[in-house]
């Protein structure tokens, strides 16, 4: 894993899969936005005639459902060409990228390092998940480590909550630990609840944090180790662009930082230059491998 100059990002815009996705994605781009209002326009109005000839058959409520079932297929064929034109220059982009900082891209159909053992202390009960963009390595140690993006919701009674939306960082620790810690935003007063096996754990000396965070821990003295003032000054001032998740076990840390979909070339509705398109997503990369660099020096 390297720190990337602006260098990386000349040799980036010049490298033959990437170099050719910029000379043709202003067309690529212009071409999927006619066909998404086209897509769309024709969804919306063949909806309204399915439903006006239903309506007409003497059934207005199953008129009504169709002609919205017909427009919302509209929308999703719609989209569809526009998503495939951003793919088409992303996919190059962050592959290229990843490998020039010894790592490996994933965009999606992975297994989620280390989520599966935090999942249920940080974030609950939660029932879908989509987890995106992956960039997994090992480092000069060999210890494996990995930034991706996930959005985590939970189904209550009959409307869906989202649980968490942002950049997931995990990594495997420098020596083995014990027990389990995990950091979340404070609940007020719903603040009772804790995973099961595992105690709260309190830093009344520290007011601005134990304000803003609560820790449990399957063994007190691992939260406590595990917690330290370095740690807690620096998740505070993480805290500060949105909600933090920690989890610590004995081999592997998951940070997860609520935060907007990244790793994105920008809105298709917009023309704007191939290498400035490239430029958001090389920033989203460096801004995300600095983060990792971060956190692992608070939990190796």
């Amino acid at each position: 894993m390297i720190e990337y100059t602006a260098g990386d990002f000349n040799d980036l815009c010049r490298d033959g899969s990437v170099s050719s996705e910029i000379s043709t994605i202003e067309e690529t781009r212009k071409q999927a936005v006619k066909r998404f209002w086209l897509l769309l326009l024709g969804g919306i109005v063949l909806g309204i005639l399915v439903a006006l000839v239903v309506i007409g058959a003497g059934w207005p409520t199953v008129g009504l459902i169709v002609g919205m079932i017909v427009i919302g297929i509209g929308i999703f064929m719609a989209v569809g060409p526009l998503s495939a034109a951003k793919q088409k220059l992303k996919h190059p982009v962050l592959t290229t990228l990843a490998r020039r900082g010894g790592m490996e891209y994933v965009p999606s159909g992975f297994e989620p390092p280390v989520y599966p053992a935090a999942a249920r202390i940080l974030f609950g009960r939660v029932s879908t998940y989509v987890f995106t963009d992956l960039f997994h390595g090992v480092d000069e140690e060999g210890r494996r480590f990995a930034i991706y993006e996930g959005t985590l919701s939970r189904r209550q009674g009959k409307n869906t909550v989202q649980v968490f939306t942002g950049q997931i960082y995990a990594f495997q620790r420098r020596t083995t630990g014990h027990g389990q810690v995990g950091i979340v935003p404070d609940a007020g007063i719903l603040n009772f609840f804790k995973p099961s096996g595992m105690e709260r754990v309190k830093f009344d000396s520290d007011p601005d944090f134990e304000k803003k965070f609560e820790v449990y821990a399957t063994e007190q003295t691992a939260g406590l180790s595990v917690v330290g003032s370095d740690v807690r000054r620096e998740l505070l001032q993480l805290r500060e662009a949105g909600r933090v998740y920690v989890y610590v076990g004995p081999e592997d840390v998951l940070v997860a930082l609520w935060g907007k979909n990244r790793f994105e070339p920008g809105s298709m509705f917009r023309s704007r230059p191939g290498e400035e398109r490239v430029k958001l997503m090389f920033d989203d990369v460096c801004a995300s491998v600095g983060i990792l660099k971060r956190v692992r020096t608070l939990f190796a």
